[in-house]
């Protein structure tokens, strides 16, 4: 579950900090608290949603036979590429 964005590191690392103080703190109490409940933090690149779109896009394209030149202009998710074999008419 996506609870914050943060713009910059030290805010990130504030609001985790006290997440984490306050499970403890339920847990500390005696509160019912679930094993599972945690805090926890990812970094994401900015454009990152973009390029994730449009990776969905050219897998959709490719599985329903619809690739063009197009595809060149996206640009992709980093554990993304995608090549192209022609060869001339004879």
């Amino acid at each position: 579950m996506v609870v914050a964005a943060f713009d910059s590191e030290r805010e990130f690392q504030a609001c985790f900090d006290s997440l984490q103080v306050e499970i403890n703190r339920r847990r500390g109490t005696g509160e019912p608290v679930d094993a599972r409940e945690h805090a926890s933090g990812r970094i994401y690149e900015p454009g990152y949603l973009r390029r994730a779109a449009n990776g969905h896009l050219v897998m959709r394209a490719l599985r329903h036979g619809a690739a063009g030149p197009w595809i060149d202009e996206l640009e992709l998710p980093t554990n993304m590429s995608v090549s192209r074999a022609e060869r001339q008419p004879q």
